[in-house]
């Protein structure tokens, strides 16, 4: 299992040593191993020009190329707003997957936006990945992309003063993986280590 994260559309960092680890080199590192699985773990549509000048899409069409089969949302794959993170997703010929990622009815979860998890298989063993979106994605975007025309929230990330909301359906989903019969399951997340994110 090869991941990147954290790519924010640099697709050439112009380094020619063991840092410069850009799409062409992560597509040729996966093809090189046979049943190898690629997968990101968000913030890969924003942070340059490349991104910028079509909200993303020219990185999907990399990571398309590139040979991802999974990717989970970053907290940066909201700033072009709600309808740019939905136009990545379908533009992917990748699966997007975040077990937390929520429509929302008076701050209750009401149904997943994307698949929770997912299985692949590889040398004969089924592999599940979990998606797993920061909780913060609310406040560390612009929030205005999760609310309606009267500022209520429609979209959650079962975010708590505690943490328990986000551990709960996490672990809802390792069950559901472990009897489905997976052999390893992975967790594809996208969280922070700082302060605001330690719940």
């Amino acid at each position: 299992v090869f991941y990147t994260n954290d790519i924010h559309t640099h697709i050439d960092n112009g380094l020619d040593d063991e840092n410069g680890l850009f799409y062409s080199k992560v597509a040729a590192l996966k093809k090189s191993i046979p049943d190898a699985i690629l997968v990101d773990a968000g913030d890969h549509l924003q942070g340059t020009a490349y991104g910028q000048m079509d909200k993303g899409m020219t990185i999907i069409e990399i990571m398309n190329a590139a040979g991802y089969v999974l990717a989970t949302f970053g907290n940066h794959e909201f700033d072009y707003s709600m309808d740019g993170a939905m136009a990545a997703m379908e533009s992917a010929e990748f699966s997007y997957i975040s077990c937390n990622f929520v429509y929302e009815e008076n701050g209750v979860p009401v149904e997943p936006v994307a698949e929770e998890w997912k299985m692949l298989k590889a040398k004969g063993k089924d592999i599940a990945f979990i998606g797993i979106t920061t909780p913060e994605t609310i406040t560390s975007t612009t929030p205005a992309h999760f609310m309606d025309e009267n500022g209520n929230l429609i979209y959650g990330f079962y975010r708590n003063h505690d943490g328990s909301a986000l551990y709960g359906i996490v672990q809802k989903n390792i069950e559901e993986a472990k009897a489905a019969g997976a052999d390893y399951i992975i967790a594809l997340g996208h969280l922070g280590t700082d302060l605001s994110s330690v719940p």
